[in-house]
């Protein structure tokens, strides 16, 4: 997978809304690789790549959390993944939490996405 920055991440993730909101929902076309296509080739400033590799992380999505040590399960010791707004067992909802997808435990946060990068180290 092609390593980017969390700058370059959401100019991209704007990009393709745009992309999205002009050529998918005036219904020029269904499908986001043509709109985001079209999209480059009428309007774009600079030309981004189509295609965006998941070899590494196979269907999971790029997140801001990507550029630094996230924290371990301290079960399984492999890397947490970063979840937005989860609801526990109870019904509340948190700001963020960790996610083991092996263990399958959450650890809820009170820190939004921001206070948590501002803590983690990067890599």
């Amino acid at each position: 997978m092609k390593k980017i920055s969390y700058d370059e991440f959401i100019k991209r993730t704007i990009e393709i809304s745009k992309a999205r909101r002009i050529f998918i929902e005036s219904g020029i076309t269904k499908n986001i690789s043509d709109a985001f296509s079209l999209y480059q080739e009428i309007l774009a400033e600079e030309k981004m790549e189509v295609f965006v590799s998941t070899m590494v992380a196979g269907n999971r999505a790029m997140s801001p959390i990507d550029d630094y040590v996230r924290p371990q399960c301290p079960e399984c010791n492999i890397d947490l993944r970063l979840i937005l707004n989860p609801v526990d067992e109870f019904g509340k909802q948190w700001p963020t939490g960790w996610y083991c997808e092996k263990c399958l435990i959450t650890f809820y946060q009170e820190k939004n996405v921001v206070e948590l990068m501002q803590e983690l180290e990067k890599k």
